[in-house]
């Protein structure tokens, strides 16, 4: 294959990834934003909290079965065997830990908790298929797959809009777990027979798989879980109402968060099958990968803070203020995060988790320390959440580009020509 094509195929492969991020973050905007029309200050501030339990589980579950998948071979038996178990456990435990978390926090009543723990179980299956999606580098498949939760949901919030059901958080949960199954039906009718074949539950690999997922669970439930802690101090602290205006704010930036994350599904995607194939790329190649992402961050992120004075009421009915101090935040938060995700690509491809989470959590607990000290001092200071939780990053992409440099491989010493590698990093 010539070199052209390679990098045309790179390209069109880490597109569909972008793209996928797009079509999933696009709709989620939409429905926030329907949600902070709908519901107001305070009752969004109680939808963001759902909603970030739901990414800090999703985090956790898709980092132990949906890394597994990509950096290990997912059809060996003693592999499969232990993925049927991880999923198994991590959907039940799962939808426990959001019903709890839910009810210690009194974010909604009985029938909203059960709606909650039920979404969570769907959305982890569906979650599941989605990285199968892509660790068969099929993006574009999963964009489909990903529009058809966005579809359903919204049809269903238009009927019971139709026929006057007033919104509601249960409402906004009810849409989403009827996206969700759509969804897992549709992945199962569209993926291969292969990719649902049993396997022994007996001497499984699970043991090894989570010496490797473990650290990266935790590696990846750093980010959301300290956005997570951030949001409940600042309710603490401050109020949901302030909550809700830095929410705002990044609502208003999450196309450049958004383009970040898709990025971030293609590298480690690319950086794993490199390592498979015996052509391991170098930190290099995962720093320029971070300067090309850091500088389209921060043109998607001058634009949305250049647009926020007409988008900010479109998203939320003018029920209440977005918070200008955290918009210019979330805009360092997403230059700091593309920063940071290439590198920490790279570490988990080559199986580092562990340094990875060590240096990503001593980033967060400095962040939210800090935080905590500037929320004490000043309930006023929470639009200063993103500046403390994005700024450290940089600190950690030195660190890891350090660690990464000291792992290199010998110079020649990959099993493809030096251009492979080379019109990879071009592609991104």
């Amino acid at each position: 294959m010539s070199l052209a094509r390679k990098a045309g195929r790179l390209l069109s492969s880490a597109g569909g990834a972008v793209t996928v991020q797009f079509v999933t973050a696009g709709g989620s905007l939409v429905v926030q934003a329907l949600a902070a029309r709908g519901l107001g200050a305070h009752g969004y501030g109680a939808y963001a909290l759902l909603v970030a339990v739901l990414v800090m589980i999703t985090a956790v579950q898709t980092s132990w079965v949906g890394d597994t998948l990509t950096v290990f071979d997912r059809f060996d038996p003693r592999v499969r065997g232990a993925l049927i178990q991880s999923v198994a456990g991590t959907v039940a435990l799962g939808a426990a830990v959001g019903a709890a978390v839910a009810v210690a926090m009194g974010l909604a009543g009985p029938g909203g908790i059960a709606l909650f723990a039920f979404l969570v179980a769907l959305w982890l299956l569906n979650e599941t298929g989605r990285r199968v999606f892509t660790a068969r580098m099929e993006f574009w498949r999963l964009a489909l797959n990903d529009t058809c939760y966005l579809l359903v949901t919204f049809a269903t919030l238009g009927v019971a809009f139709a026929v006057g059901t007033p919104a509601s958080v249960e409402l906004l949960l009810a849409a989403m777990c009827m996206g969700c199954a759509s969804s897992i039906v549709l992945a199962v009718l569209r993926l291969p027979a292969e990719e649902f074949a049993p396997a022994p539950l007996r001497g499984t690999a699970f043991r090894e798989i989570a010496a490797f997922a473990w650290w990266r669970s935790i590696q990846a439930a750093i980010r959301p879980s300290a956005l997570l802690a951030a949001r409940v101090m600042i309710v603490a602290f401050a109020s949901t109402a302030a909550l809700a205006g830095v929410e705002a704010a990044r609502l208003l930036l999450a196309p450049a968060l958004t383009f970040v994350n898709g990025a971030g599904w293609f590298l480690l995607g690319d950086f794993a099958k490199a390592e498979r194939e015996g052509r391991p790329m170098r930190a290099r190649q995962a720093v320029r990968a971070c300067g090309l992402m850091a500088g389209i961050a921060l043109v998607m992120s001058v634009l949305g803070i250049a647009l926020a004075g007409w988008l900010g009421p479109v998203v939320t009915g003018g029920s209440f203020a977005v918070d200008e101090k955290a918009l210019v935040g979330w805009g360092i938060y997403a230059v700091c995060f593309a920063c940071t995700l290439p590198l920490a690509s790279l570490a988990t491809a080559r199986k580092r988790s562990r340094t990875v989470f060590a240096i990503r959590a001593a980033e967060a607990l400095t962040g939210l320390a800090v935080l905590a000290v500037l929320l004490a001092a000043d309930p006023r200071n929470a639009a200063l959440a993103p500046y403390c939780l994005g700024i450290g990053g940089l600190v950690s992409a030195a660190l890891l580009w350090r660690m990464l440099r000291r792992g290199d491989p010998p110079r020649g010493a990959a099993g493809a020509p030096a251009a492979v590698p080379e019109a990879t990093a071009a592609a991104r």
